[in-house]
């Protein structure tokens, strides 16, 4: 409470000697003070303002409101503001404010507190009033010798101050002020006469300036003319040249010659004709300054480097300096005469690289690489056609450098042509519409025969390119082929003698590809300029040209490698199928990539007509004839590779397995780590024609067909019926195959048999009973093991068709030769039955309907010539030969156990 009260009396000793704080630093005198202070009342609103001090004043109000938490009463503990019953402004029930209203406070902070208690509470705070007024009487009490101190202080300050300057003689201290302005007053007039008179002066000359001002360009213009061109401001020049035309009519306006003959009239003619002849000299220098000007211009259309805006600037320039010739004409002959010339001088160097490099030593050294060589070149090649770093990978081989000379050569020239003709027909155009030509109020009709020779211009331009690509792609791409007419879409087939070339048809679908993208996304992209007069059409008929040229190509190419690729067979067996070489997926990747490419040849989009359209990735109408040539190339080359298959299996091998030798590895199968598998020795004509007979097989079941739905799935074509057939010369290439690998190995079992049975010397009518089975019988069944063997190692599924095919013929050569025998006693039959008996149950798993009715014919024709003998018991012998057939069973268990079914 004591702390409040100390409060309380700092603010209202500010409030009664208007201080800001209880220590001020300065002091400030009463007559300084604003009159609002000598109001009676310190907080008084003046004017609806609120004075600076009442700011602070307030803003103290404010802050000790804020610490009074208490009650003034002394009944309620803690902050009052707290209250339930309080809402709204506070002020209401703060006793430091102005605003402060007891009956609010009551309702707010006693609004449940009894009468009694009330009544307490009052005289509490009579108490706390009366201690805070004998608490400012003892403040006033403590300090009254300072507070009359300071009046006297001011006093004797403000008695001083009026006897030195605050009087009627010191004009109440201006007089010294008063002084200071006259001197200046008098000083200020001295300096600003002279400027005013200068301003007189400048006012006259800028009115004569001002008369003189409309010709000021016209005396200057060239000098400004020749600082415009220095400066390369040809814009400025013709816009000042105008002007000065303008100021040159305006001098001398068109006026009616007067008749008058005074001496006011005489005069003003002389200045006339005096001024006249001023103006025309200037007029003069400035015409021929623009001449040279016009003649720069021109010159400059002449340019072919300059871009085509700045040539349209230029005419635009040209015409607005008034010259004589057409501009536009001028540019548009150069241009055509510079874009002839440009392209004329490319296609002659494209042409002399591509026939430097197809003469070249290394490229006709190319052509002896070994067969080894071409081999592995060629694999590399395939397995990177789809590669980005194609071109960069087979940079060095020298026919890929011929066909990146020629894509380069063909693309060059396309890029100039994108380059270049849009500017000028942009040019012609305008042209032709008149856009630009001289400023007239009405536009300036084009002579129609100019017309007609901007047409020709581009229609020349677009036949020289057409020429070029011709001669480029369509003669001097491969060699011309007897009988082979370009503009033919189906040549006479008896005519086409395929020469031998020097190009792959992998590298050749490579770049083709190349270079038919190429020109068709240029011809498109001419397509867009909308040109007229049927030159577009021009491009139309190189696109039908090249798509049939190119197709051709491929296709010569395409069946050429078909026919020689069995030389790239290495004989490397399949990891996952050990039975199939390699050499079949191999010729499958080229088979569709040439498939694939040739179609995109024929089906390549561009612009049908001079109209604009978009392209949006579709395909042209391919024509039957594309379909018919690819379909029949696609099935010649198959053809051509199974001729290879069976040339490769019967031929002499160029590789034989030697052991360190590159064919030797070549016949390892290698699994992924490098580890070998099996070693195949393809120097034996038996090994060759089991792995051949595997990949008929293979090609039979799975390649051919999945070629057949590649292309029906490519060219929307079916060839079911072409299907079928190649697929009944596979099987008659291999039931070739088959039949003389059997024919072969049944020769020996034939010898065999033959000796045994008809050159053995058994008396077949007079042998005894037999005791064991005949040397024939094991050597013709160990001769087939050799056989098995042979054939489990190479090719495994051909064992049961083989086995099958041999004991056919080994029971017909026994049926043949039991026939010859005339008779048979007992032992002899017997013999024959044992010897049967065994082949039968050593080779049961390769029966069939066929062996067993020539086992039973064997059986009927030794029991027609079997002739009894007397006192013989036939059960008995049977009996006997049961056990001689069981003994010889286990003794040859083991020799034939590979004729066993595997559990």
């Amino acid at each position: 409470m004591a702390s409040n009260i100390r409060d309380i009396q700092d603010i209202e000793l500010l409030r009664h000697y208007h201080l800001d704080k209880t220590n001020p630093d300065t002091w400030v005198d009463e007559e300084d003070l604003p009159s609002w202070v000598h109001d009676d009342d310190i907080n008084t609103d003046h004017g609806g303002r609120v004075t600076p001090r009442e700011r602070r004043t307030n803003s103290i109000d404010e802050d000790f409101a804020l610490s009074e938490q208490m009650d003034m009463l002394g009944l309620v503990k803690g902050n009052v503001f707290m209250s339930k019953n309080v809402r709204g402004d506070t002020n209401l029930i703060s006793s430091t404010q102005k605003s402060f209203n007891p009956q609010r406070y009551l309702y707010a902070v006693h609004a449940d507190t009894s009468y009694d208690d009330l009544c307490v509470g009052v005289d509490r705070l009579k108490g706390s009033i009366d201690q805070r007024s004998s608490a400012l009487k003892v403040l006033v009490q403590n300090n009254f010798d300072r507070f009359v101190s300071a009046k006297n202080v001011i006093d004797s300050v403000y008695d001083d101050m009026k006897e030195k300057t605050l009087n009627e003689t010191q004009d109440y201290g201006t007089h010294r002020l008063n002084t200071i302005l006259r001197e200046s007053y008098g000083k200020a007039h001295e300096v600003i006469n002279p400027v005013l008179e200068r301003r007189e002066k400048i006012d006259k000359l800028r009115s004569t300036v001002g008369l003189l001002e409309p010709y000021r360009l016209f005396f200057n213009l060239p000098n400004t003319l020749q600082e415009s061109i220095k400066q390369g401001k040809y814009q400025l020049a013709a816009r000042d040249y105008n002007k000065g035309k303008l100021l040159l009519a305006q001098a001398f306006p068109a006026t009616t010659p007067s008749v008058a003959t005074d001496t006011a009239s005489t005069h003003s003619s002389t200045l006339i004709e005096t001024k006249r002849r001023v103006f025309d000299k200037v007029w003069s220098e400035v015409e021929r300054i623009v001449a040279r000007l016009r003649a720069d211009l021109e010159s400059q259309l002449e340019e072919p480097w300059r871009g085509m805006e700045e040539h349209e600037s230029n005419i635009k320039l040209l015409f607005e300096l008034d010259t004589k010739t057409d501009p536009v004409w001028h540019c548009l002959s150069s241009q055509y005469r510079w874009i002839k010339k440009i392209m004329s001088e490319s296609f002659d160097e494209q042409i002399v690289l591509v026939e430097e490099l197809r003469k070249s030593d290394e490229y006709q050294q190319s052509q002896n690489i070994t067969l080894t060589g071409r081999t592995a070149l060629f694999k590399q090649i395939l397995g990177a056609v789809n590669s980005s770093e194609f071109e960069n990978q087979f940079a060095k081989e020298p026919e890929v450098k011929l066909l990146m000379a020629i894509h380069t050569g063909v693309k060059t020239l396309s890029d100039l042509l994108l380059r270049l003709l849009p500017d000028f027909w942009k040019l012609a155009v305008a042209f032709m519409d008149g856009k630009i030509q001289k400023v007239q109020k009405r536009r300036t009709v084009v002579d129609p025969q100019r017309m007609i020779q901007c047409i020709a211009m581009v229609k020349d331009i677009i036949e020289l390119y057409s020429n070029e690509m011709t001669s480029i792609l369509i003669d001097s791409l491969v060699v011309q082929r007897p009988g082979e007419m370009d503009d033919e879409y189906v040549p006479d087939p008896d005519q086409e003698r395929p020469e031998p070339r020097r190009e792959s048809a992998v590298v050749m679908a490579v770049f083709l590809s190349k270079i038919i993208t190429e020109v068709s996304n240029c011809v498109n992209d001419i397509n867009g300029l909308s040109l007229r007069g049927g030159a577009f059409m021009t491009l139309v008929e190189l696109m039908q040209r090249l798509r049939w040229k190119f197709v051709k190509v491929i296709c010569v190419s395409w069946g050429d490698d078909a026919r020689f690729f069995y030389q790239h067979e290495d004989w490397t067996l399949q990891a996952e199928n050990s039975q199939v070489t390699l050499f079949e997926g191999l010729f499958y990747q080229f088979h569709e990539f040439c498939l694939r490419s040739a179609y995109k040849y024929a089906s390549i989009w561009t612009a049908p007509t001079e109209e604009a359209v978009a392209n949006d990735d579709v395909l042209a109408v391919v024509p039957e004839q594309f379909i018919e040539k690819i379909r029949g190339t696609f099935l010649d080359a198959l053809y051509s590779f199974l001729d290879g298959l069976v040339h490769l299996a019967f031929a002499d091998p160029e590789r034989p397995n030697n052991g360190e030798s590159s064919g030797s590895r070549s016949l390892e199968n290698l699994n992924g780590g490098g580890k070998k598998v099996k070693t195949i020795d393809i120097t034996q004509l038996d090994s060759r024609i089991l792995i051949t007979i595997s990949n008929l097989s293979e090609l039979r079941s799975v390649t051919i067909p999945k070629m057949l739905t590649d292309f029906e799935k490519t060219c929307s074509v079916s060839i079911a019926g072409d299907g079928k057939a190649l697929i009944d010369i596979v099987d008659q290439l291999d039931t070739i195959l088959f039949d003389d690998f059997i024919k072969r190995k049944t020769v020996v079992a034939t010898r065999l048999i033959t000796d045994g049975i008809l050159y053995g010397g058994t008396d077949w009518s007079a042998c005894p009973k037999p005791t064991g089975v005949q040397a024939y019988m094991y050597e013709t069944l160990l001769s087939l093991v050799v056989v098995h063997a042979q054939i489990s190692e190479i090719a495994p599924p051909l064992v049961s068709r083989a086995l099958s095919a041999l004991l056919i013929n080994i029971a017909q050569d026994c049926l043949r030769c039991f026939q010859e025998v005339k008779r048979f006693g007992m032992g002899g039959m017997l013999q024959v039955t044992l010897d049967m008996e065994l082949m039968n149950h050593s080779l049961v798993q390769y029966q069939s309907a066929s062996s067993d009715e020539i086992l039973q014919m064997i059986y009927e024709a030794v029991d027609r010539s079997y002739q009894p003998e007397g006192g013989e018991n036939l059960q008995v012998e049977m009996a006997g030969l049961k056990r001689l057939l069981s003994e010889a069973k286990d003794s040859c268990y083991v020799q034939f156990k590979c004729f066993k079914k595997p559990k």
